[in-house]
């Protein structure tokens, strides 16, 4: 039998082959971008974090929530927030290889799409608001100071939906897309995210806002997690067929010259 040829035509230089996980290293590498400014932001420019006292004076507050830096926060948080959603298509593009229900997709997308809107722009706007005008009275900043921390610090909850269904999505996949140990990792991590709760009703201790367990605890358990999710998902994408991609069949049509076939 004599082999078919998939050369080009005459005149016609061969296609290069293209990256063809292009748009999963994108969103992959979006995510340590994203992560940076929003560190940047919310650390050394605006010190919004770590998290004021709930019960610092009516003073400090004021001093707080009138500072210019909280404007150039917001612009900065304005234009990276777009970042959000490309981000967290890193884990979309894994359930989807995964043998689960889409379900489980649409889940974490609407926790991602409320979680971000309730904590990332109620707070923008809430120290935004403060600083945009000066001659706001001290009861309105307070108001706007406790909203935006409420929002930022109290909306962890809503990311447990998220990652519950992340979780359970790599617990029941049958296709090893993730390790399994992996998804009892995520499963106990997203409880400690419901201890957010307290901040409603503490003003001190542990449990406030800025407290030991509600947020320092938090936080060292999110971070590490983080980091090791994003190293399984690493491999994966490196180790992930091409012939399971999306565009394969786009890449044959087009004439990829790794397609040729030999009868």
């Amino acid at each position: 039998m004599t082999g078919v040829s998939t050369a080009p035509p005459a005149g016609h230089a061969p296609r290069r082959p293209g990256n063809r996980k292009l748009d999963q290293w994108i969103t992959f590498w979006s995510v340590p971008f994203f992560f940076n400014v929003f560190g940047l932001v919310f650390v050394p420019l605006s010190w919004m974090m770590p998290p004021r006292s709930p019960s610092a004076p009516t003073s400090q507050i004021v001093a707080f929530m009138q500072s210019h830096n909280l404007l150039i926060a917001c612009v900065l948080l304005t234009l990276t927030f777009g970042l959000a959603p490309v981000s967290n298509a890193v884990y979309l593009m894994q359930i989807k290889r995964m043998s689960v229900s889409p379900a489980f997709r649409y889940t974490l997308m609407m926790g991602a799409i409320t979680g971000a809107i309730v904590g990332m722009l109620f707070p923008m706007f809430c120290f935004g608001v403060g600083a945009f005008r000066p001659g706001y009275s001290p009861a309105v900043l307070s108001m706007l100071y406790d909203f935006g921390y409420l929002a930022f610090i109290g909306s962890l909850g809503c990311f447990c939906v998220m990652w519950m269904a992340f979780g359970l999505a790599i617990l029941l996949d049958k296709n090893n897309v993730l390790p399994k140990w992996l998804g009892y990792y995520t499963v106990w991590q997203y409880m400690t995210e419901l201890m957010a709760a307290p901040v409603w009703i503490n003003k001190s201790g542990p449990f406030a806002w800025n407290g030991l367990m509600t947020f320092w605890f938090t936080v060292v358990l999110y971070v590490s997690w983080q980091m090791v999710v994003y190293t399984c998902i690493y491999r994966s994408i490196k180790r992930q067929p091409e012939d399971e991609l999306d565009n394969a069949d786009l890449h044959t049509a087009t004439g990829d010259p790794r397609a040729g076939a030999n009868a």
